[in-house]
């Protein structure tokens, strides 16, 4: 867990309504090692800045037997921190701050394009090189996290859904073909419906730094 081998990416809508999304930074190793953190971007001055992804480059060839684990933590500068969700995913009320977002796990697998593109994504992309843990996530709430949080996923298709929504056990052989193929691996940030569209914080209400103690099988 050296920061230096996590990128953190995030999102910016720029002045002409495009989304930029980049990797902003490396994560920082944490004082005295163990883990690596950064600090939440502030969602609501214009243009609007969300985190995304915090991943490694990280190849490995995984089974049904495998599971992931990461354990985090959330180090608020007080327990007014509001967390807000990229509204995108349309949240439920009027409200960004009803809307405050999870963390859930997030693989990449290496898988060739689709020769049949899935309606969801267009050409170039296959819907199988991307998973996330569904359900289990983190949903933040005002304040600090109640000390170490811990996700503990395993790789079974039951518990994993790819770019358009579908269960792994829709198709658990592309599901196997998927994380015998690994390529990055890592966590997501969203709000709503959706599991990596961003989410940040509401900077006149404090600042807070997500911590990753650790991340493996």
């Amino acid at each position: 867990m050296v920061g230096s081998q996590w990128k953190v990416y995030e999102q910016t809508t720029l002045p002409n309504g495009a989304l930029n999304f980049y990797p902003a930074a490396h994560a920082t190793t944490m004082m005295g090692g163990g883990g690596v953190e950064f600090l939440m971007p502030d969602a609501l001055p214009a243009p609007a800045t969300y985190v995304n992804y915090l991943m490694d480059n990280f190849r490995a060839n995984l089974t049904e037997s495998d599971t992931i684990t990461a354990m985090i933590d959330v180090a608020a500068s007080s327990s007014s921190v509001i967390y807000v969700g990229n509204p995108d995913g349309e949240c439920p009320g009027s409200s960004l701050t009803l809307c405050p977002g999870a963390v859930r796990l997030f693989i990449q697998s290496n898988l060739p394009a689709s020769s049949t593109p899935a309606t969801c994504v267009g050409p170039g992309y296959n819907k199988d090189n991307y998973w996330w843990s569904n359900p289990i996530d983190y949903p933040f709430a005002p304040g600090s996290s109640p000390g170490e949080v811990t996700l503990s996923v395993p790789l079974n298709p039951d518990d994993w859904s790819n770019l358009c929504g579908e269960a792994g056990s829709l198709d658990p052989a592309d599901f196997d073909a998927a994380i015998g193929s690994i390529k990055h691996v890592g966590l997501s940030f969203g709000s709503g419906f959706f599991f990596s569209n961003g989410l940040g914080v509401d900077g006149s209400t404090g600042n807070a730094i997500f911590e990753l103690i650790s991340y493996g099988l």
